[in-house]
């Protein structure tokens, strides 16, 4: 029977994962230094929980080998990716129904990140946009011009763009001159920037 610490100082949290996670063995945590002794544990923190010393927290409780969930009452884009880059392996509602949050717990228990999924359409349709975007920028570009920017935007040299699309240097460098002169760049610089802007 997996392990699971829940850190929160909400009751009704505790009971309805008491209720939900019958085949788990569910403790809850009330204070920081009981939390960051936890070893081997998924640990599920909520964040109406001040959390203090938030990175370090995050840092001790990776360091002992635990698997972190993190619930929050109105779940937004911005606070997942903090979570995630301080790494944590999920992030989700604090209210999310029962199978999200087993979804979850196996998810986590398994290896893998688990973002709910709200926050998942939401990164989808953001990269969707900016593909979008960038493609309304290479448009401006004749189907050569769009094969060698595509090389340039992946950080290729005019040597190795020249041995990819098997066109002389010459060319490449002339395509190069033409992609900035259109998209009004002066340098692969701002080429890049451009394309990452849109």
């Amino acid at each position: 029977m997996k392990k699971i610490s829940l850190y929160t100082n909400l009751k009704r949290d505790y009971e309805k994962m008491k209720n939900s996670l019958i085949d788990y063995d569910l403790k809850n945590i009330e204070n920081r230094e009981e939390l960051l002794t936890l070893k081997e544990n998924i640990i599920i923190i909520n964040t109406s929980v001040n959390l203090d010393k938030e990175e370090e927290t995050i840092e001790i409780l990776l360091e002992n080998r635990n698997k972190i969930l993190i619930l929050e009452s109105t779940p937004k884009l911005i606070n997942a990716q903090n979570w995630l880059l301080l790494g944590v392996h999920g992030y989700g509602n604090s209210m999310m129904n029962d199978i999200y949050l087993k979804s979850a717990i196996q998810t986590i228990n398994n290896g893998l990140t688990w973002l709910i999924p709200d926050i998942t359409m939401e990164i989808l349709s953001k990269l969707n946009s900016d593909s979008l975007k960038q493609k309304d920028v290479l448009n401006q570009l004749s189907k050569a011009e769009q094969q060698v920017a595509i090389l340039l935007k992946d950080g290729l040299s005019n040597t190795k763009i020249s041995e990819e699309l098997k066109l002389s240097i010459n060319t490449v460098k002339s395509h190069i001159k033409n992609i900035y002169l259109k998209l009004d760049v002066k340098d692969r610089f701002s080429f890049v920037n451009l394309l990452n802007k849109n």
